[in-house]
Formats: structure tokens, C-alpha cells, sequence
């Protein structure tokens, strides 16, 4: 459920700029007859773009202003490090004794891979 109110907040989002589009749509004769600032000049064919120009601009403008305004803080934040030393850590391993190694652990997994058949390629049709 959280995942498609998320998805509806950035489709909102996403259409919010064309809201002033789908408004000139749905009134384009409201619009054209009584906003339309060029309705007494037929000859130019506005038809109420001129209203829908200025409403772009706006929506254009309210988008671009910063929401925090001036307030942002000016104060930089200074990471902070901390530094420890390394511990001494003994695995217990000794490259100067080759001879102490075990090899039975090696066969065992040797042996465990051949248990199972492998089965046939299954034939292309």
C-alpha cells in the first residue's frame, strides 16, 4: 500500500506543472470569451493563449523559487574523524611449516562433487 501512495505523490508531481493546460482545456470557452485579453483583435487568434501563457509563467515561476527561502543556514558542518589503532590479530597460520597441512578435508570435497549423476542436455526442438 505505502509503495502506491508513493507512486500517486510522484505521478502528482510529475502532472502538477500541466494543471494550468488541463484547466485551459476544460474552460476554453470561459477563456476564450471573457479572459482572453485579445478578444477584441479576432484577427490575431488568440483564443484565450494568452491567458494560458501567463498561467505557465506562473506555474513556471512558483516551481523554480526555492521553498526554504533565504533561511538555508550559511554554517558549513565539519566532519568528524575518528582514528584507533589496530589491534594485533594472530590467525595462527604458519607459512615457515609446509609439512603440517591436511589434505583429508580437500578429498572429502572432492569426493561429495561426484555423488551426483549429471543429467543430459535437454535436446533443442
Amino acid at each position: 500500500m505505502k509503495q502506491y501512495v508513493v507512486l500517486f505523490v510522484a505521478f502528482i508531481m510529475m502532472v502538477k506543472p500541466l494543471w494550468p493546460v488541463a484547466e485551459y482545456i476544460a474552460n476554453y470557452d470561459y477563456i476564450k470569451n471573457v479572459l482572453c485579453e485579445n478578444k477584441d483583435k479576432p484577427m490575431l487568434n488568440c483564443d484565450g493563449k494568452c491567458y494560458l501563457a501567463k498561467q505557465l509563467a506562473k506555474e513556471s515561476e512558483e516551481n523554480g523559487k526555492n521553498p526554504f527561502g533565504e533561511k538555508q543556514s550559511k554554517v558549513e558542518i565539519q566532519p568528524v574523524v575518528f582514528i584507533q589503532s589496530l589491534q594485533y590479530i594472530d590467525f595462527g597460520f604458519n607459512i615457515l611449516n609446509p609439512l603440517n597441512r591436511n589434505y583429508r578435508i580437500e578429498s572429502n570435497l572432492i569426493s561429495l562433487l561426484l555423488i551426483s549423476d549429471i543429467s543430459e542436455p535437454p535436446e533443442l526442438v
